[in-house]
Order: structure tokens, then sequence, then C-alpha cells
């Protein structure tokens, strides 16, 4: 087969193809919009274009899967142009295994909306947008390029947070937008610091730049990196940068919050490896990266755990589960920087996580979102019966009931899900490390959690909480719907017992068959032990949560006051915490 296609096509065009296929098929859903306007002719041209834009790309990934797994890769100028002014692009099993992460969430997530809403030419042209664009921002190894990128991706998502419509949506995006324009800002300063010192925007050639430079750049490539850096932290929510997400999340629609949490916010921090291990002063800059995670990763379930509103809960947890990836990631930036070969190991754990996560949690998302849209109520301690709710509007078989467990087990640790075996390799790669003491009470906290927002499909109390006596008026279970969760739901359950194969996989590509990832052990009496201690531990703490003295503090972190200045004051705080950092280590 890669004969075949190599003869149709050379591998640096279909290296462009998951990037230049969404574009097409966002082309074709606005000829819909823009000429068709409705009815069944507009609905072709619509599901074609998401057909070529979310379901063509794996034909590219198949056929350079076998150039990626023999460590090989693509390098090209786009339009041949000269190396000083074209963009530069790499296509390697980075990019291979990013794009697999985002067009895996991103067609059943738009598989998902064509029942549950929002639909449309519209909707599904700005969609496959900003999958394109998450594409671009895997490959590209220009800087400037990589801020386009960026942009599109955040314009994108902009639009598709206020797609729902909800009175806060609105200023949810409005929010969203003014955090990352600012930060942006500070980005470009990077890059106009660097392509002053260097004359050039490739990470390759800004790092050979450097290289000949007496002080390799000095302060000003000190701070540009931390610029830089910071702006792409922001995007990943790592705290304290963390505060535009809950409300971008919670408010989104049900599809839009499955990418945004599973893939928006990963995607700039794997392209973010490129350019610090080519920098010098990257691995410091990595290496403060997963101390934040840690600390992302507990603060965030705690913050998780005292909220209320369902898809608000699910919003902290992704702030607290891009804290276990980061903090991984990190650690294997700057091990990598420092010629350490177990920093693959340490990459390798944290985009198992990544796209384990990205399953789980989309999955979550759709579970959740279809249960509460059910009921009207996203309260979970008002919400009840949601099973019998949805049976009620037309689910024969517990389709939604199911595809939650399996996600709240997943993102449980439970075995033989897929998160059991995610969270397994993080302890392989973090033991000994305080990160790992860190990682293991956001694991507790994580269950009690879910514990907590399994209630809502738990029947009602006599006497409390809504009863299943009916479903919103108006409301019938769509095929799609429960299509997209049934999938989404085997896959965490399939890559659970693939997991040992596909985190060796992982390595083989991150590394190009370089280095040999070890055996995971994940049955082993040890693992068992510390898992059911973790559930036990999860339960009490959720029965600590629901007594007076709980919910009090629960209320006091849930209420605390928020607002643009302690976000502009939270970068501040970053960027500045990043400089002192890299500053301290290069020239002490």
């Amino acid at each position: 087969m890669t004969g075949i296609a190599e003869s149709i096509m050379s591998p640096s065009d279909w290296a462009m193809m998951p990037v230049a296929l969404p574009l097409l098929g966002a082309a074709l859903s606005l000829l819909a919009k823009a000429f068709i306007k409705k009815g069944p002719w507009a609905s072709l041209f619509e599901y074609l274009g998401a057909f070529v834009g979310l379901a063509l790309p794996w034909l590219a990934l198949a056929v350079l899967a076998p150039l990626v797994l023999s460590g090989g890769s693509v390098q090209a100028i786009i339009g041949s142009w000269s190396p000083l002014v074209g963009i530069s692009f790499r296509f390697d099993g980075l990019t291979w295994l990013v794009d697999m992460l985002g067009f895996s969430v991103a067609g059943m997530a738009w598989l998902y909306s064509v029942g549950a809403g929002p639909k449309g030419p519209a909707f599904t042209t700005i969609y496959l947008i900003q999958a394109s664009a998450l594409a671009a921002t895997a490959a590209t190894t220009d800087l400037f390029n990589l801020f386009v990128c960026l942009e599109v991706l955040g314009m994108a998502s902009y639009v598709l947070v206020t797609s729902s419509e909800k009175p806060g949506a609105f200023l949810a995006a409005f929010s969203y937008l003014m955090v990352s324009a600012a930060a942006m800002v500070f980005f470009l300063l990077g890059v106009y610091g660097l392509y002053r010192l260097t004359g050039t925007l490739s990470y390759s050639s800004i790092a050979a730049a450097l290289a000949l430079l007496p002080d390799g750049g000095g302060y000003t490539a000190v701070v540009s990196l931390a610029c830089i850096s910071a702006a792409v932290a922001l995007r990943v929510a790592v705290m304290p940068l963390y505060g535009w997400l809950p409300d971008a999340h919670a408010l989104a629609p049900h599809a839009v919050s499955a990418v945004l949490s599973g893939v928006l916010i990963k995607t700039p921090l794997f392209a973010l490896s490129r350019f610090l291990l080519a920098m010098p002063g990257g691995g410091m800059a990595g290496q403060l990266f997963g101390y934040a995670g840690a600390i992302t990763a507990l603060g965030g379930v705690i913050i998780a755990l005292s909220q209320k509103d369902a898809k608000r809960l699910l919003a902290y947890h992704s702030i607290s589960q891009i804290g276990y990836v980061v903090s991984a990631w990190g650690a294997g930036v700057s091990a990598l920087s420092r010629g350490e070969a177990v920093g693959y190991a340490l990459l390798s754990a944290a985009f198992l996580h990544a796209f384990y996560h990205a399953l789980f949690k989309g999955l979550l998302f759709l579970t959740v979102g279809t249960a509460t849209d059910a009921a009207a109520e996203r309260d979970v301690y008002v919400l009840r019966g949601a099973g019998a709710i949805l049976k009620k509007s037309g689910e024969r078989l517990p389709f939604t009931l199911l595809s939650f467990a399996v996600g709240a087990l997943s993102i449980s640790a439970l075995p033989p899900f897929n998160g059991f075996v995610s969270k397994a390799a993080l302890s392989y790669v973090l033991k000994g490390r305080w990160e790992y003491i860190f990682l293991f009470i956001a694991g507790i906290g994580t269950t009690a959690s879910f514990i907590k927002l399994a209630g809502i499909f738990a029947p009602p109390k006599r006497g409390a909480g809504i009863a299943a006596a009916s479903s919103l008026p108006g409301y019938t279970a769509k095929k799609t719907v429960m299509t997209a969760q049934a999938v989404l739901a085997l896959a965490c359950v399939a890559s659970g017992l693939a997991g040992p194969w596909f985190y060796r996989f992982v390595g083989r590509l991150l590394s190009g068959g370089h280095y040999s990832i070890g055996v995971l052990r994940l049955y082993d009496l040890d693992s068992l032990l510390k898992t059911g201690g973790i559930v036990l531990a999860g339960y009490v703490l959720y029965k600590l949560a629901l007594t007076g003295i709980g919910k009090r503090i629960a209320a006091r972190i849930r209420e605390r006051p928020r607002g643009f200045h302690g976000l502009f004051a939270a970068f501040s705080l970053g960027l500045g915490g990043l400089t002192l950092w890299i500053s301290f280590f290069r020239f002490q």
C-alpha cells in the first residue's frame, strides 16, 4: 500500500494531508453555507466536508506509519521557498501521534454534535478549521508559523465556545480571548527577540545561530524563551495560568468541550517540546513546567472536588489531568536536554496519558452532557436518576450510563481501563521523585470526585432531588449521540487492554526507534494494592466532603473571587518565574 501511495504522491505531500484535508472539508461545508443555505444538498456538502476533513486524514496517517515506525521523517519547506523566508515543517513520530490524538476525538465529537448540536455548515466549517490548525501546530518547526497556528486555534475556539448560545458562554469566550491575546503579545515579543539575535525563525537555525554567539544570546535569549514558554503555558492551562479554562469548557457545547479538553490544551504542549529541545535553556524551562504540572494535578483536583456544577467539575479535572501530563513531559524535556535517554520514557508516559485522557475525558463530557441535557439540571447535589430519565427519552439500552461508567472508571485508574495503564506508566517513570507523591494524592481526589459525580445516575432519594419521572420536553435520544459514546467507551477498554503494547509503540515513535521502553508491569501485587488503597481513600475523602465542615470548605473554594486581574497577575507571575529560573541556572 505504501509503495502505491508514494507513486501517487510524495511523502511530503502525504505529510501535508492532515492539514490540507480539513481545510478542503471546511471549504465544502462553507459552500453549503454560502450558496445552498439549507435542504438535503446543504447537508450533503456539510457531511462530505466532515468526511474529507475528519476521516480521510487517517489514510495519510496509515500511509506514513511505516516511515515513522522505521525512524524516518519528512522535513520540507512549504512551496520550496528559501529556508530564510519559507515555512518549515517536520512530520515524524511526534507529529503522527498528535494527529492521531486529534482526529480520534474530533471525529467522534463531531458525530455526537450531529445529534446533540450544535450543527450546521457554519459550525462544521469552524470545527474543521480548528482540526487543520491542530495538525499544523503539531508539524511546524517555524516560530512565527507556530504563532499563527496558535492564533487560528484560539480564534476557532472562541467561536465554538459561543456556539452553545448559553448566557455565560459569550463572557467565557471573551475572557479566553482577552487573556490569550495578551499572552500572545508576549509570544510575539519572544519571537522578535530571537529573530533580532539570529535573523531566522526556524527552530534549528535559531539554535545554530545562538550557539555561535559568545554568551548564547545572553538575557535577550532568556527573556525571549520565557515569553514564548509562558504564552504556551497559558494555552495548556498549567497553574497558575489556568483561570480562563473552567468557564470556557463548562459553558461550551458538549462536543466542543470534549475537543477543548481532550486535544486543544495538549497540542501546544507537545509542539513546544520541539522548540525547547532545540533551545539553550529549554531544559530548565521544561523542568519548571514539570514542577508546575505536579502542583496543577493536585490543585486542580482539590478545586474540582468542591464543584457542584457537573461540567465545571469536569473542567477542573481537565486542569488536574493536564498536570499529570505536564509533570512527566517537563521531566522528559529536561532529561533529553541533558542527553539522558530516559527522557523518552518520560515523554512516552506523558503522551500515553494525554491520549488516554483525551478518550476518557471526551467520553465523560459527552455522557455527562447528555444526562444533564435530558434532565435540564447540572447540579450534582440535585440531579438523580439520570439513567431512568434517559430511558424515558428513548434510550432502550443504557448506553449513556454504561459509557459514563467506563469513563469514570478510566479516569479513576481502575483496571483494565486505559487510565489505569497510563497512570501506571506515570508512576513507573516518576517513582522516587517528589512529583510522584503529589500525583498519588491527586489520584485519591480524582476517585472521590467521580464517586460524587456518579451520583447523578443513582436512584433519587425520596422527597429530594430530581425524580426520574420525565425527561426534558422535546429531548430525544439520538443514535449518533449513542454511537459516539459507545465508540469512545470501547476505545477506553481496548486501549487499556493493549496498554503495554501501545506504550512501547509510543516510545518507538518518539525516540525514532533509538530507545527501547521497558516492560510495563500492570497487574503485580504492589500495583493492585496501591489501586485498592487509592479507591478506599477516595471513598473516605468523598464521605468527608459530604460532612458539614467539608461542605463549608468546598463552598469557600468554589466561591473564591475570580476576575481578569487575577488572570493577568498569574501570567505576570508565571513569566517572571520562568525568566528568573532559566537565568539562575544558565548564568550561575
